[in-house]
């Protein structure tokens, strides 16, 4: 058995010989890294393409310029400028025919009725219950979301039920809960059926409960404070990159499964 203070002589020759397998080794790692990066995730463009149908759930957007023919959302600030048959980033809003469309409006595909703490609010109407709803998309493209099979698709793709903001109200206050929360994906990028939502369950001496990511303009979101009684800021990380990567990147693999070409 060797001491552990022996030393072991190598010659020249089987230093270089080493010293070049492992830099080729580090190269074909390095290259194979990127390889995989540039192929998983890749720079996004603003748009999607659109279905160029309007339905029943389809309703003109609250906040847009028109620039011809193209519209310019200004709900948040990606600004997604779009031309007929585009969908901004977030997958449910739409040029058709010069107008901006949502078309989430009155369709989520979850609804549910959670406990207030689970939102989470501290001391905000403890021990009731919340009547939370959500619909497809969303305005970022987190690689860890919780709920990508419905914040990262778009309504064509996930299992909706039709709700307008009355029935609502009526099944929230039929429940027993205090308070509509406006959860799972991203409330910001259904903003119309929130904000007719919140309007009429603030008469009905509702509470109105916002959990976002934080991602929307001014504007509209002052508006919205007023029907507001509770709201939580999803804080994604500490880190700059990683808000970066939330808003420019996205998953080759899930715009597959979602349909949808970018």
């Amino acid at each position: 058995m060797k001491n552990k203070g022996m030393k072991v002589r190598i010659s020249r020759r089987d230093f270089l010989k080493t010293s070049v397998l492992g830099l080729m080794g580090l190269g074909l790692a390095y290259t194979g890294l990127s390889d995989f990066l540039k192929k998983t995730y890749t720079l996004t463009g603003l748009t999607v393409k659109g279905t160029g149908k309007l339905s029943e759930h389809s309703k003109e957007a609250y906040n847009y310029v028109k620039y011809g023919s193209n519209v310019k959302c200004e709900l948040c600030p990606h600004s997604c400028v779009l031309k007929k048959g585009e969908r901004g980033r977030c997958r449910v809003r739409e040029n058709v025919d010069g107008k901006l469309y949502t078309m989430v409006y009155g369709n989520p595909c979850a609804v549910h009725l959670d406990p207030v703490e689970k939102k989470p609010l501290y001391h905000f109407l403890p021990g009731t219950t919340a009547y939370s709803i959500a619909t497809a998309g969303c305005n970022f493209r987190c690689l860890n979301c919780q709920n990508w099979n419905i914040s990262q698709f778009p309504p064509e793709k996930t299992e909706n039920v039709s709700m307008f903001p009355e029935k609502v109200v009526e099944n929230a206050l039929k429940s027993g809960a205090k308070s509509i929360a406006y959860t799972y994906s991203e409330p910001t990028i259904f903003y119309e059926y929130m904000l007719d939502t919140a309007r009429l369950a603030k008469k009905e001496g509702l509470r109105n409960v916002y959990v976002s990511n934080g991602y929307i303009n001014e504007k509209p979101l002052r508006l919205l404070a007023k029907y507001l009684h509770g709201a939580n800021i999803n804080l994604k990380s500490f880190d700059d990159d990683i808000y970066r990567c939330c808003l420019l990147y996205t998953s080759d693999a899930a715009d597959e499964l979602a349909g949808v070409d970018l």
